[in-house]
């Protein structure tokens, strides 16, 4: 009889299995559109007792339900999405400083860059000036077009550096969010853990939790170690942040400039956070406003290179090189030369605050000159036919006082090149991040491939797992058929 009743167990076992696998089927099926869901799997293992030197099958059990997940594409897929996260946020600063240059756009409204025309206009009202020093409409020229030049570069510059300080802010709400991350991830771990060692099955806590680790790795990069307790530890630059159900938490100070640096900090472990890759990196680099320096009027030409990491502050710093190495220019050719009304040692472009240095940021037409014409020097010699220092200013545009990576050129050249350069960055930080978006989709779709539900497996799962089913219950049906018969028969 216990051979009759082990059928008995054997049945019901292959029925209890099969419902498992249906009910696990049905959680596929039905989340087979959810974002982030990774397909599970059951493993069905099977049960023998030992009998002397014999073992005797006692059916089947349900040895694990798992997820079809591969830990090696996570990670390789985290590690390249912190590489797309940089170049986006590089390409998205590079496209708006491009804008930013583009609006000022030539007076006929056509692509062709303004900028490049306000300093030509300025350096043609001095051509103009020469010719009749004397004119009065002509030396006002003279400070309209100075005024122009000087309120577009400063209204630019002011442009960057409101896209530099959005960047610090950006730095601040993605370590907020990085923070955010890191105490939902440490809070799931705890779930899963309680879970686990119950005996429960924790899958959708798992997914809920690779899905966070994802957004982390936008930010920045995350090595993630899973224990055998199944929670993970994340660290970012050898340091916890995510340790179980503990996590180290980000702050930052500073906006970037050179008076307050940009800081991430660990607030418990009081040192510098080392943050490589994702777009706080980005951002970071951007942010930085130490790049943008005043110039020594003793030391010109500036050795000019754009090697800073902030793409921001290597194109406003190019500006700067121009705007005050022409300012100098002039500067040291009309201190030397007379006015109508005989006044001499005046400089045409003066700080707006004289405790700081002439620069971009710190430059206005001398009001001596604004409010007074004849003090404008268009001679050496203060006669009224005297064009010298004029056409001395004028010739300053066609000087070769910029170095440019050790190659010398004039102020258009300069110009020109700063555009080149824009261009060029743009366009390989834009090129970066289409190749790593098209890599980080790729690898993505490997991913899938593995964790996707497929509908037509599952319906096929499903027939199969309702057949063996069926099958057990007929087991179970005909065994129970055969003990009533020998129960009749023995009555």
């Amino acid at each position: 009889m216990s051979s009759t009743f082990s059928g008995y167990s054997i049945a019901t076992s292959g029925m209890y299995v099969n419902q498992a696998a249906l009910s696990v089927t049905s959680q596929n099926l039905s989340n087979i559109n959810t974002t982030g869901y990774s397909r599970k799997q059951i493993a069905a293992s099977e049960t023998v007792v030992q009998q002397s030197s014999t073992s005797v099958g006692t059916g089947v059990s349900v040895a694990s339900i798992t997820r079809a997940r591969n830990q090696m594409l996570d990670k390789t897929y985290r590690q390249e999405n912190a590489a797309a996260g940089y170049w986006q946020a590089k390409s998205s600063n590079l496209e708006e400083a491009a804008v930013t240059l583009n609006e000022f756009t030539a007076d006929d409204g056509t692509s062709d860059n303004g900028l490049q025309q306000t300093i030509e206009e300025f350096f043609s009202s001095w051509e103009e000036l020469s010719k009749d020093p004397s004119s009065l409409s002509a030396r006002q020229s003279v400070v309209d077009y100075a005024q122009s030049l000087v309120d577009t570069l400063s209204s630019i510059d002011e442009q960057l550096q409101a896209v530099q300080l959005d960047s610090a802010a950006k730095v601040k709400e993605s370590v907020t969010a990085l923070n955010d991350l890191a105490t939902q991830v440490a809070a799931l771990n705890q779930q899963i853990k309680e879970q686990e060692l119950a005996g429960a099955e924790a899958s959708d806590l798992r997914d809920q939790r690779d899905e966070l680790l994802d957004n982390m790795s936008a930010l920045t990069t995350v090595n993630v170690r899973e224990k055998q307790d199944g929670t993970v530890e994340v660290t970012v630059g050898g340091v916890y942040l995510v340790q179980g159900n503990q996590t180290n938490r980000l702050s930052v100070t500073g906006d970037g400039s050179a008076e307050q640096p940009l800081v991430v900090r660990w607030e418990d472990l009081n040192q510098k956070a080392q943050l490589d890759g994702g777009s706080i990196q980005a951002y970071m680099e951007d942010a930085d406003q130490s790049g943008v320096t005043a110039l020594d009027p003793d030391n010109l030409p500036y050795a000019y290179s754009a090697d800073s990491s902030s793409s921001i502050s290597n194109l406003r710093q190019s500006l700067n090189v121009l705007l005050t190495t022409v300012a100098v220019a002039i500067n040291s050719l009309h201190s030397t030369g007379t006015g109508l009304d005989g006044t001499t040692g005046v400089d045409f472009f003066v700080p707006v605050a004289d405790s700081q240095p002439l620069s971009i940021s710190n430059i206005q037409v001398n009001p001596e000159l604004v409010a007074d014409r004849n003090k404008i020097a268009a001679s050496a010699s203060g006669d009224a036919g005297d064009n010298t220092i004029a056409t001395q200013i004028a010739a300053v545009a066609s000087g070769n006082l910029f170095q440019y990576d050790g190659l010398s050129m004039d102020s258009g050249d300069f110009y020109q090149s700063i555009i080149a350069w824009l261009g060029s960055a743009g366009d390989t930080a834009n090129s970066y991040y289409t190749n790593q978006s098209a890599l980080v989709a790729q690898i993505d779709n490997q991913r899938q491939a593995v964790l996707s539900v497929s509908l037509d497996e599952e319906m096929s799962n499903m027939i199969m797992f309702q057949n063996a089913y069926s099958a057990s219950a007929r087991v179970l049906s005909t065994i129970d058929g055969l003990v009533g018969d020998m129960i009749e028969e023995l009555g």
